[in-house]
């Protein structure tokens, strides 16, 4: 996690006010592995003690193991890890009393 890179920042909350924000992180731009999340306290982020991960790690040793055996009529269908991150940040906030 130390030379991970931020790949996108998610806010939620009124237009124009936002009261959450998930910064998500990844070793590169389509592998997203951790969200931090901040909450808005008097017009200041705080970081809060919690971490939201993405199941990463495990999509490319599967995908790798996978591509071992040399079955290149049928590699796995790469899904948009990106996409998946962002839709996990939004139920996150919407179960923590978002909107």
């Amino acid at each position: 996690m130390a030379d991970a890179k931020l790949i996108d920042t998610l806010q939620f909350g009124p237009e124009g006010a936002p009261t959450r924000k998930y910064e998500i992180y990844g070793d590169d731009e389509k592998t997203p592995a951790y969200a931090l999340i901040y909450e808005q306290n008097g017009g200041d982020w705080q970081k809060q003690n919690e971490t939201l991960n993405f199941a990463v790690k495990e999509e490319q040793e599967e995908a790798s193991s996978t591509m071992d055996y040399g079955t290149s009529d049928s590699l796995p269908e790469l899904r948009d890890l990106k996409a998946e991150a962002r839709e996990r940040c939004e139920q996150h906030w919407q179960k923590s009393g978002g909107q």
